[in-house]
């Protein structure tokens, strides 16, 4: 299929690259705080690309689309070892590509250069720290349910609107006092997409995993970390063959797409006090299939009430 009859034929799908603060703080994810600790966060993500990359090179360009995405998380140690996380994400996207040439026969209402705003999935979990030494590692299961009916087809869309099981592990190991890494892997056990029993067909399971270096300088009090994060779709549709798949599938493809993304960067975050933390940093987009070309800038604060 060539890039030009794709575009009169398909439309294009946009996920958050950088959904919550798992991505932003995946250096902490091994470790959890004292019992009885408490922060609560707030994270920005932003977003922004200007084409869409295919599988087998094919591209779609001027079909880029920005991603305003705030995300209140909290995480609360009840008992020792014991960490309870909750986030839910508010979204406000605009599509800015061309709005004649990428027309969606199965949706596409936040394809008219507007600012559409909707909470997308809330996510709650918890993780268990196991061990300490020599590294520390944390097993962790969590959950995603949509609670919004948000747009999931066309050019700019909040997500996919499928509630999700995650089982992750995180991994970290300090050497000295101020040099630490950190391996973030999590699979997620998607439900399939029941618009119609060929998009049944299409497994969304995926794997995400993320990489962190990292260095504490002035007393522990400034971070500064080095990033690297994927996901790899483990099934689902690519564009190279959208035209030999049913039309029931062409319709309705968004949902289904095999989508993988690789991005790298790095951030500072700086403890201002006791209870307050703030942190940025920026991914750039360096690969991917089926998917936007958006790099991500993120920014955060964390208040620990209880430490």
């Amino acid at each position: 299929m060539t890039p030009s009859r794709a575009i009169c034929s398909t439309a294009v799908v946009f996920a958050l690259v950088a959904s919550g603060s798992a991505w932003n703080d995946a250096h902490a994810q091994a470790w959890v705080g004292d019992r009885g600790a408490l922060d609560v966060s707030l994270d920005y993500n932003f977003a922004t690309s200007d084409k869409i990359v295919g599988d087998n090179d094919i591209e779609f360009p001027n079909s880029g689309t920005t991603t305003h995405q705030f995300t209140i998380g909290a995480e609360y140690v009840p008992i020792d070892k014991l960490a309870v996380t909750v986030g839910l994400p508010l979204a406000l996207l605009k599509y800015t590509g061309d709005k004649v040439n990428y027309p969606h026969p199965g949706g596409g209402s936040y394809d008219d250069g507007s600012t559409h705003a909707t909470l997308t999935d809330l996510r709650a979990g918890v993780r268990y720290q196991v061990l300490e030494e020599p590294f520390a590692l944390s097993p962790q299961i969590a959950v995603s349910i949509p609670v919004a009916d948000y747009e999931v087809e066309g050019n700019t869309v909040a997500g996919r609107h499928l509630k999700a099981l995650h089982l992750g592990l995180g991994i970290g190991r300090v050497f000295g006092e101020a040099t630490y890494v950190h391996l973030l892997y999590e699979f997620s056990l998607v439900e399939m997409d029941d618009a119609n029993a060929d998009t049944e067909k299409y497994s969304q399971n995926r794997s995400d995993a993320s990489f962190t270096i990292g260095h504490r300088l002035l007393d522990q009090k400034l971070d500064i970390h080095l990033d690297a994060n994927g996901r790899l779709a483990h099934d689902g549709l690519n564009f190279s063959v959208f035209n030999a798949a049913p039309m029931t599938v062409q319709n309705h493809h968004d949902p289904v797409l095999k989508e993988d993304i690789l991005l790298v960067g790095g951030g500072v975050g700086y403890q201002i006090s006791n209870d307050i933390g703030v942190s940025l940093s920026a991914r750039l987009f360096l690969a991917g299939i089926n998917t936007q070309n958006a790099s991500v800038i993120a920014a955060g604060v964390t208040w620990s009430p209880l430490r």
